[in-house]
């Protein structure tokens, strides 16, 4: 059977430091690779959920930070038919778009960032069968184009800002909600008995505005995200670990794309840039390195959350558990309480 195609524009939110792009090339590049082979597992692979043919991935990489982002006209606007997910020929409009990390923060004034909310937003509202995939920054921006007060009820508005307990770094334990691992067969396995665990690299929080919280307080309830979206999981430090709209949005806070040895020179060269103290890199080293395995690749999930991420981009329509970008009605509680976790 021919495969099933699938177009994403990988916009490229930041370039790597010389040592990782000598090596890995641009973060597109990277995205490029860990997908195309995410869909080798998935159609080798006997259980695979995959019940209408194999995938194929084809990635086109725009620059976000020098203002290029898709025309318009190349998204999905229509759903694919059958035809269109298996017919040779030119490239068909854009199924998915993936924002990378990024050295700067959502929520500095700089036009490239908000350009990249406002197309976000426009894609959201206009383009409902184009999906919407974000890590770290991407995660944040997406938050802050969609979750803001503007969006949403001020009860349930969240906004980006320096997360008070400083930088979360290297793997540090993830506890996904089942709410949100019962959608992906690859994450099926991550629990509060064995944690969720990819590189992390980030100094910024999606979390509540002061307003919800304020409004949350007064009524002694929690802090929820609007339906149908949920928290995809959460760790120690950090309590919004992703968010998930069913058919709509993905976003992990951490980097699937990223391993020991890429996580290790990005640390290395936040820390030149900002003056970091020795001991301290070499703290977030040793976090960084606890998935190293000498010899063989790391001792992490990056694997099955790319795989999660692609089901994402595939949707339902390819998924055997019918569950994959399905609307599902959800409380979208936040887990633990964030009024007193994140706020202090």
């Amino acid at each position: 059977m021919a495969p099933h195609k699938i177009h994403v524009a990988v916009l490229d939110a930041d370039i790597p430091c010389l040592s990782v792009y000598k090596a890995r090339g641009l973060y597109s590049s990277q995205f490029r690779d860990l997908l195309q082979t995410a869909a080798e597992r998935l159609n080798q692979n006997p259980a695979s959920p995959l019940q209408k043919g194999p995938l194929a991935v084809h990635v086109t990489a725009f620059d976000a930070w020098g203002r290029s982002l898709p025309p318009l006209e190349s998204l999905r606007a229509s759903p694919r038919s059958f035809n269109e997910h298996h017919a040779g020929g030119p490239l068909g409009h854009i199924d998915a778009i993936l924002i990378t990390g990024s050295a700067a923060s959502a929520y500095e004034d700089q036009p490239w960032i908000h350009g990249l909310e406002s197309f976000i937003q426009t894609v959201y509202t206009d383009f409902p069968h184009v999906k919407i995939f974000g890590s770290c920054f991407g995660h944040q921006i997406i938050a802050q184009a969609l979750l803001s007060a503007k969006l949403t009820t001020p009860s349930s508005a969240f906004h980006v800002e320096h997360a008070q307990t400083g930088y979360e770094m290297g793997i540090e334990p993830i506890t996904l909600h089942p709410s949100f691992t019962a959608h992906f067969p690859p994450l099926a396995r991550a629990s509060s008995q064995s944690p969720f665990r990819i590189q992390l690299i980030h100094g910024d929080q999606v979390v509540p505005t002061p307003e919800a919280l304020a409004i949350a307080r007064g009524t002694s309830s929690l802090v929820s995200l609007p339906t149908p979206w949920m928290n995809i999981g959460s760790s120690a430090q950090c309590p919004i670990q992703g968010l998930y709209c069913p058919g709509r949005i993905l976003t992990y806070q951490g980097h699937f794309e990223f391993d020991t040895f890429v996580n290790s020179e990005l640390c290395q060269e936040f820390g030149r840039r900002a003056n970091w103290p020795a001991e301290l890199v070499a703290s977030y080293l040793e976090r960084i390195s606890r998935a190293f395995v000498p010899g063989k690749e790391d001792d992490d999930d990056s694997k099955a959350a790319a795989e999660a991420v692609l089901l994402f981009f595939a949707g339902e329509d390819i998924v055997s558990n019918g569950q994959v970008g399905q609307h599902v009605e959800t409380s979208g509680l936040i887990t633990p309480p964030l009024e007193e976790h994140v706020m202090g």
